[in-house]
């Protein structure tokens, strides 16, 4: 009855369930639902995906962020394809061995499409179950992982396994928070150990959080004959694979102000935070009748950049100052 309306809960349908599950990794419900309405309508099937060109995935996924999801959505769509004749493996251990799914998104798809009876732990439920049971081991050991799903597999119904599992999902998400929880209304609070200890917001228990990195990263905006250089990213790595402008070493970024190859005026610097570092991002456009030594340097017009795969980022710095 309070379960959260969202439009893939209406689905049995393992390709669309494992779309929302990657998309919604590290990502907002309502930004998220955008996407994989996106991806459905230019992918309607595991094999239209299957088929599809990595940059048009990419291209897809801007904005979304850690890309690596995009890259592997791909890869698991081709190993369906070709290995299990465009149906999933409905088993989580089976599906645990494909690109980019985890115990957690395995154990949703295979309780929610097939019945498996097995605990889903994404953040929520780990919140949830930490508490209810009053498990004081570190969240980011693997003991507190086997605990939990010891603990919460006797919870899981036999019948309707997903619906349990999301039931716990939506309990964590909109009762259980990590600050405020509102146990007052739970359904679980007549058993939960943190809830009769006064402390439920000791829990999960945490080590001690590491400091971000700071990093600064340069970027030329250079154009010639109505287009712009642009370099492709390694494949590993952060936006591994996605297309950025030029980028310089702090030293030569110095030197090219010094010597006005760089245009001071045009200079603007934008902070990204991702979960484990700080990034600012320094961009300006380059006056030098030469660009620096690149063999790998693409050209392209600005009409192509509209399907190019950019870091949100970035897309954001060149429209918003006009770079481009």
């Amino acid at each position: 009855m309070n379960q959260r309306l969202l439009p893939w809960r209406t689905s049995k349908d393992p390709y669309t369930i494992w779309l929302s599950e990657i998309i919604l990794q590290q990502t907002r419900i309502d930004q998220g639902q955008k996407y994989w309405e996106k991806f459905l309508n230019k992918f309607p099937s595991i094999q239209n995906l299957a088929s599809a060109k990595e940059s048009e995935v990419l291209a897809l996924w801007s904005g979304l962020g850690y890309y690596s999801r995009a890259r592997n959505i791909h890869k698991t769509s081709k190993i369906i394809v070709k290995n299990y004749r465009n149906e999933f493996p409905s088993s989580s251990r089976e599906l645990a061995e494909l690109p980019g799914i985890g115990p957690y998104t395995a154990a949703a798809i295979s309780s929610i499409c097939f019945n498996e009876v097995i605990p889903a732990l994404d953040g929520n439920a780990f919140r949830v179950y930490s508490r209810l049971f009053g498990v004081d081991l570190p969240i980011e050991k693997k003991i507190a992982i086997n605990t939990i799903k010891d603990l919460a597999l006797p919870l899981i119904s036999k019948k309707q396994p997903g619906d349990s599992n999301q039931a716990i999902m939506d309990i964590g998400s909109g009762i259980c928070k990590p600050k405020n929880p509102k146990c007052f209304v739970c359904p679980l609070q007549e058993y939960c150990f943190a809830r009769k200890n006064g402390n439920p917001e000791s829990y999960p228990v945490k080590s001690k959080i590491k400091k971000s990195l700071i990093i600064d990263n340069f970027y030329i905006i250079v154009k010639k004959h109505d287009k712009y250089a642009f370099i492709q990213r390694p494949d590993k790595g952060i936006w591994a694979g996605l297309f950025t402008p030029i980028e310089m070493d702090k030293k030569s970024w110095r030197l090219a102000l010094k010597n006005k190859s760089i245009d001071s005026k045009s200079v603007t610097t934008l902070r990204h935070i991702l979960s484990h570092r700080i990034m600012n991002l320094h961009f300006s456009k380059w006056n030098a009748s030469n660009i620096p030594e690149e063999s790998k340097v693409k050209w392209h017009s600005q009409n192509d950049l509209k399907s190019l795969g950019l870091p949100a980022p970035i897309k954001k710095i060149l429209v918003e100052k006009s770079y481009i």
